[in-house]
């Protein structure tokens, strides 16, 4: 009948352009999706590193100083609450051993407040986040500067300074988040490189920022351009003292170095 129409179907060339231009929209898109859900992620972690930092400085306030790191737990000093003797006498009365620090009465919520959500705790189960260890006792005020080397091959050559004394550090998870879940940064900890080749950093002032990680090609390896506790110096009128060693009896250390 010549007032029926034919229905054209797509022939199998056809559909093999469709699929390909679909198949080269998604390879396009999917890398640029990455990208977004992982800026996402680091804005979250910095968030998270602001507020803690910001816990840091509220607590100084009240009592001129920032609690401690790991050797301060006996006393319940301890920041993190994992070395508080408060915690290890009865852990399973806290579903997390921050619950048993002196900040947590400055913080909204503490079930995520210490992870990064790219990491999700994954090397420790309790945090992302770590203390430098011989700032523990800190005066907010201090006239100190801290310097790290962009080079740790080079030193001298290459000697950088932060914007400000950095308290905590987003750690990398396998050096050595994962073995010691004491919270605090010392020795050869690294810093991680998981947002975009750096990590969100908080400062003593209460303020936090993402800081660009000196390290080498292999993440999974120690290397020796990898920028670890032991490269960072405090700067003062007498001198630059390394931070990543510390001992029971050094609370407040920072204060006047020796």
């Amino acid at each position: 009948m010549s007032g029926m129409r034919v229905r054209r179907a797509f022939t199998l060339i056809e559909l093999l352009v469709v699929i390909s231009i679909i198949a080269l929209l998604i390879a396009i898109l999917l890398p640029a999706l990455s990208r977004a859900r992982e800026q996402g992620r680091a804005v979250v972690c910095m968030s998270n590193v602001k507020q803690v930092a910001t816990a840091f400085f509220t607590y100084s306030i009240e009592n001129g100083m920032i609690p401690g790191t790991y050797w301060q737990g006996p006393i319940n000093l301890d920041w993190s609450g994992r070395m508080n003797a408060e915690y290890i006498n009865n852990p399973g009365k806290y579903k997390h051993p921050l619950e048993t620090s002196v900040l947590r009465k400055y913080l909204a919520e503490i079930d995520r407040i210490l992870e990064c959500p790219t990491s999700k705790r994954e090397p420790n189960a309790i945090f992302d986040y770590t203390a430098v260890i011989r700032m523990a006792g800190a005066r907010t005020d201090l006239p100190w500067e801290m310097t790290f080397p962009e080079d740790p091959t080079r030193r001298l050559e290459t000697e950088r300074r932060f914007p400000a004394l950095p308290i905590l550090i987003e750690e990398h998870s396998r050096f050595y988040n994962a073995p010691y879940d004491d919270g605090s940064w010392a020795n050869v900890d690294q810093i991680t490189a998981r947002h975009a080749g750096g990590a969100n950093l908080g400062y003593l002032d209460g303020s936090a920022s993402r800081f660009k990680t000196p390290h080498g090609s292999a993440d999974e390896a120690e290397e020796s351009l990898d920028l670890v506790a032991r490269d960072l110096r405090l700067l003062t009128k007498s001198g630059k003292f390394p931070v990543w060693r510390s001992n029971a009896s050094e609370f407040g250390w920072a204060n006047q170095p020796r």
